[in-house]
């Protein structure tokens, strides 16, 4: 409370992508000074079996996890296992080092717990990317890398700009998410395709058998596209040894929610994230943990505030959960507050384990 009561209104006074470097820069400070990064670690962990989750080949302490978009050039990657995170997803990255789209680019809209998103995928590229992830060696949690393709690319180089970013990174990253969803550059359309889709997976599965790569792939869709494309990618993934999905990235087509802010809050190009894509994404989630049956992890993305909120996802079907909004909005104990009250929940519910909540309410 004393975050959201006396910090965030002074820091929402301030430009918001001047704060986000701001706050990375700090993060980053304080996680590599060990006395700093084991007395918040000490303070904001919550450590409970009742929360240990497997995803693929992967073990998370706890099913919170940071979603793509807020580190896009792991500039603080100690920062999130201080923090509590269970994992983190950092980029998204490209083939090659890109500017993004004109600033500004980020906008608040606090009537409606979220942001307005426009970056354009802006961010320092695969190589960079890789040579700091392999100077970090250790990952206290494992470490995610969303790969998206370089702007300005027909459709038919997108696939080959994602395989050569993939070479790259990963010997080095913990799992590799293909976004094939990001609302805020102008190609999204082209490669959030069905088709595209299937094409990308395809080849990232015969690219790992050739590379003798055995990292998880994941997945990320956006929340816009119809329940029969939804059945298509499911069994894209089936067929393409895909071990999660993440639903959802941002909302692209705003006719489909009712928002609080005025129309000159909104008058801004990109994706929405936060309250306004809550009750979509888990909608979707429902949707695919019913057709995939069990045979597909989901990630829950989309206005996670709350360990109810998260709960809600988790019983609708996600595995795990990741974030970035809640955490903007809530401040760094956020995730400590959600991992607290989920073993409060789980109690609740007389269950031992996160996973048994796992789509208790899409049976």
């Amino acid at each position: 409370m004393f975050y959201q009561k006396f910090i965030r209104p002074i820091l929402f006074k301030i430009d918001p992508e001047r704060i986000h470097h701001f706050v990375i820069a700090i993060l980053s400070l304080l996680s590599r000074a060990k006395p700093f990064y084991f007395l918040i670690r000490n303070f904001l962990n919550v450590s409970d079996s009742s929360l240990f989750i497997k995803i693929g080949q992967l073990n998370f302490s706890n099913p919170v996890g940071l979603a793509a978009g807020f580190d896009k050039n792991v500039s603080a990657p100690l920062a999130y296992p201080m923090l509590g995170f269970g994992f983190a997803e950092l980029g998204s990255i490209t083939y090659s080092a890109q500017s993004g789209n004109a600033k500004p680019r980020l906008w608040r809209l606090p009537k409606d717990m979220g942001l307005i998103v426009y970056y354009g995928l802006a961010n320092v590229g695969a190589q960079v990317v890789a040579k700091k992830m392999h100077n970090l060696k250790k990952h206290p949690i494992p470490l995610g890398v969303s790969l998206a393709p370089t702007s300005g690319l027909k459709i038919d180089q997108m696939s080959d700009d994602y395989l050569r970013s993939f070479e790259i990174v990963h010997p080095h990253a913990d799992y590799i998410t293909l976004n094939v969803s990001c609302p805020n550059v102008a190609s999204c359309d082209l490669f959030a395709q069905v088709s595209f889709i299937k094409e990308l997976t395809e080849k990232v599965n015969i690219l790992k058998k050739k590379i003798n790569s055995n990292v998880d792939v994941f997945l990320k869709i956006g929340p816009d596209m119809s329940m029969e494309q939804y059945d298509d990618i499911v069994d894209i993934c089936l067929q393409n040894n895909i071990v999660a999905i993440i639903v959802t990235n941002l909302i692209k087509n705003r006719s489909t929610v009712k928002a609080t802010s005025s129309a000159e809050e909104l008058n801004h190009p990109g994706g929405i994230s936060g309250d306004l894509l809550k009750d979509k994404s888990t909608a979707i989630i429902k949707y695919i943990y019913r057709r995939a049956a069990g045979r597909l992890k989901i990630i829950g993305v989309g206005g996670i505030f709350t360990a109810d909120d998260a709960y809600e996802k988790i019983k609708a079907g996600a595995s795990a959960v990741q974030l970035i909004t809640g955490f903007i909005y809530n401040g760094p104990a956020a995730i400590y507050d959600i991992n607290s009250w989920l073993i409060k929940l789980l109690k609740n519910d007389n269950l031992k384990n996160i996973s048994e909540a796992v789509g208790k309410d899409s049976i």
